[in-house]
């Protein structure tokens, strides 16, 4: 590598570690930052999944999720800006426009369910993932990120990814929620 290419390198992989840090899994440094295969296509588009695809924004209540995050949360909100023509995917703030913590994001990944394909993007952005050891019904192959704070699985036919965005929680405060979140997510698409 030339000098002079660096720091336009060193420029980009700022950029993908800021972002990293602001959303849950990185493959790309562009709107979105997710653990979905590089080749996909990542153009914004407005229409949601074909019709039947479960919405995401429908996966877990409001109370539910403002009970287990222990913040007032407004309803969840399709996320256009993230969401493609494989994956849509819903994000809850919270009630106050005075807190930006925590946001949870769940994505539902009928495009590309395969669970391999994401985990080892995972790895390659943030190191090793780990095996998730309890049991989480209509789950399989469920894995984590090393901070906790995503969780990937399958379920059905879908990849889904649930995301507790707060890094002001220690890593197994976070893993205990973003867990409990996702089994509440999994249990709700499997029986839809």
């Amino acid at each position: 590598m030339t000098p002079r290419l660096l720091p336009a390198c060193a420029a980009a992989i700022a950029g993908i570690v800021l972002l990293a840090g602001c959303t849950p899994l990185g493959s790309d440094a562009s709107a979105s930052v997710s653990a979905s295969p590089t080749a996909l296509p990542t153009e914004v588009v407005d229409a949601q999944a074909p019709e039947g695809t479960v919405d995401p924004c429908d996966l877990i209540k409001k109370k539910t999720l403002s009970s287990m995050v222990g913040t007032q949360m407004a309803a969840g909100r399709f996320n256009n800006a993230l969401s493609n023509d494989g994956r849509n995917i819903c994000e809850w703030r919270p009630k106050s426009d005075q807190k930006s913590e925590p946001r949870v994001q769940v994505e539902v990944n009928w495009g590309y369910p395969d669970v391999a394909a994401h985990r080892a993007l995972a790895e390659e952005a943030f190191g090793k993932t780990r095996d998730v050891k309890r049991s989480i019904a209509g789950a399989t192959d469920a894995y984590t990120t090393p901070s906790r704070r995503t969780l990937g699985m399958s379920v059905d036919e879908y990849f889904v990814k649930v995301s507790y965005i707060r890094p002001a929680t220690d890593g197994s405060t976070a893993g205990d929620i973003t867990f409990e979140i996702a089994r509440k997510v999994a249990k709700n698409l499997a029986s839809s």
